[in-house]
């Protein structure tokens, strides 16, 4: 964010990856960048924040709810654990919704990186292994990919490299 720019590339990476694969990886970062991901979460995060001071401030403003708290105003200390409860409530509610956009984003970004190196042996290779190392489940329940899925699974990344493929099939990439 601002005018600092940065692409982190883990050592395990460097010392294992092949020159493909690091290509692939920082082509996926730079795509990030590309579609201003880390900007665009800011601004919808801190959108989140200020909903939740608004939403606090009409709960507040309510006797009733003040006094089943045993509070004297929104300043009492006694408040705190209905506003981690609230806070903590809504963050499951929002939890499914931020990480499907969290993995919409992976599949962008990791098309953008095969559109940028063409490199699907490089894709591949480089997911089997982010699987292999990270120890992800291939095949996680459905609840848990719901709530707890960041990325999509090896899987389906392997399968849209795939489609990515076909779609392209006959076509030459220079630097691929």
């Amino acid at each position: 964010m601002g005018k600092t720019r940065r692409v982190v590339v883990w050592d395990t990476l460097l010392e294992r990856g092949e020159r493909g694969e690091v290509r692939l990886v920082v082509a996926h970062e730079l795509g990030h960048r590309r579609y201003k991901h880390v900007a665009r979460w800011t601004v919808i995060s801190m959108a989140f924040v200020a909903a939740f001071v608004v939403l606090l401030w009409l709960l507040f403003h309510w006797d009733a709810l003040l006094h089943a708290l045993g509070a004297a105003g929104p300043g009492d200390p006694r408040v705190l654990p209905f506003v981690l409860f609230l806070g903590s409530m809504l963050g499951l509610v929002v939890r499914p919704f931020a990480l499907a956009v969290s993995r919409r984003w992976e599949r962008d970004s990791d098309r953008f990186s095969l559109d940028l190196t063409g490199d699907v042996t490089a894709y591949e290779r480089t997911h089997h292994l982010l699987a292999l190392e990270n120890l992800g489940d291939l095949a996680p329940p459905k609840a848990a990919y719901l709530f707890f899925a960041s990325h999509p699974t090896a899987p389906e990344r392997l399968a849209a490299g795939r489609a990515w493929a076909a779609e392209h099939a006959g076509e030459r990439r220079p630097g691929a």
